[in-house]
């Protein structure tokens, strides 16, 4: 029976030596690896600016220099000095569309997020680390199947300017590939880890196919520092509603930064979209939210000898679910930056973690917020459903269709 990947009758499921192919989990991969090399030899390093690599406690976020002077000139480096290039993407240019995006999954916490916004009818852009699709490949292949959009962020979640040239290309190359091995998408936008990205890292990662996403301005949720403890429930509900408070003021849309690898993240995600629909904004994934309709590489694929990639990696019975993995054990962390609020800022009451509490008590508690407002928006999220499936629809349509 023939079946488009979009709609699969399986779970996707790796065996420990289809895994042994990719690097391992949470970890730079071998620049040495013939692969990396074939990869490094397809880039043309005459156009990448020479930049000095940072200095970091790899994989996390580089120092940034005391004064202005330690920054490179010309760098462009977003992370220490704000500093965007044209063909970055922080903003959605139409009024009140809200680019909707999750950081650092696929987690064993996704799929309660996943069930939140299939409630909601909303999707999104998943930007996904390519390693801990290893554990957690029947997730990605649900993010696909229920019409959200796939980007990168990379391998191992390691600060991009820390890295050298070769390590640059392995990290996002490598992600780019078990994507494809998966869900046959070969995906087109990749967000760096903490932002961290200067013109050395943006020509690289542009001659590879990638357009670079970072977030707007004081639209970071700062959901990633509860599991640190350094900020609460409360103060994220505050915040973010602080930031709604601005949205009449602005002239285009917005994008935020939220995260799916922690049970403490999926459970404010749903308050958080609530608030945001409930201001007006409305929901979308990236590709949507500066008008592309060929949200991937492989959208229009003219050679006939390319329309037929491999079956998706280690597709098995559906009798045979894959086990439940444990959560990953390290942790990314961003730039630990606050946005602060002025005085009269309305409150929200927050909904307060327990971490005690079973899964399907989460469950409950990150949809029941919003229960009645879904069905207000159902109509105008009808739309937004059906703008990703068509769009996904094109990619199954032009390449990528499966015999199972």
């Amino acid at each position: 029976m023939a079946s488009s990947f979009l709609f699969p009758s399986a779970f996707a499921a790796m065996s420990k030596e289809q895994q042994k192919q990719y690097p391992k989990k949470d970890e730079l991969p071998d620049v040495n690896s013939p692969m990396v090399k074939q990869w490094v030899s397809e880039i043309d390093w005459s156009k990448v600016p020479n930049i000095p690599v940072a200095k970091a406690d790899i994989p996390n976020c580089p120092d940034c220099p005391k004064n202005k002077k330690g920054v490179p000139k010309d760098a462009c480096w977003w992370t220490c000095d704000g500093c965007v290039a044209k063909d970055d993407i922080e903003v959605c240019p139409r009024q009140n569309a809200w680019g909707l995006t999750y950081d650092d999954g696929p987690s064993e916490d996704t799929p309660r997020l996943l069930k939140k916004l299939q409630t909601a009818n909303v999707t999104g852009t998943f930007f996904v680390v390519g390693s801990r699709i290893l554990e957690y490949p029947e997730t990605l292949l649900r993010e696909v199947q229920e019409g959200h959009h796939i980007g990168l962020h990379t391998w191992s979640h390691a600060g991009m300017t820390s890295l050298t040239n070769e390590q640059i290309v392995a990290e996002i190359k490598w992600a780019e590939k078990i994507v494809f091995d998966v869900t046959g998408l070969k995906t087109k936008y990749w967000r760096p880890p903490y932002g961290d990205v200067d013109n050395r890292v943006r020509e690289i990662a542009r001659q590879m196919g990638y357009v670079t996403v970072i977030w707007t301005k004081e639209w970071d949720s700062n959901d990633w520092q509860i599991p640190d403890k350094t900020i609460t429930n409360k103060e994220v509900f505050r915040n973010f509603k602080w930031a709604l408070s601005t949205v009449p003021k602005l002239k285009g849309g917005v994008i935020t930064l939220e995260h799916d690898l922690f049970v403490q993240t999926v459970n404010v995600a749903g308050p958080l979209l609530d608030m945001g629909m409930k201001q007006g904004l409305e929901p979308m994934d990236i590709a949507r939210c500066v008008n592309d309709p060929h949200p991937y590489q492989n959208s229009l694929i003219e050679n006939k000898s390319e329309t037929q990639p491999k079956k998706p990696l280690g597709v098995a019975p559906a009798k045979k679910p894959v086990a439940a993995p444990q959560e990953p054990k390290i942790a990314p962390q961003e730039p630990k930056v606050v946005p602060q609020e002025p005085e009269d800022a309305p409150q929200e009451e927050p909904m307060e973690e327990d971490e005690e509490t079973e899964s399907e008590d989460q469950d409950e508690e990150i949809n029941s917020a919003s229960v009645g407002h879904s069905k207000s928006a159902s109509k105008s999220s009808a739309g937004r459903i059906a703008w990703a499936t068509s769009s996904l629809a094109l990619v199954v349509a032009s390449s990528i269709v499966f015999s199972f």
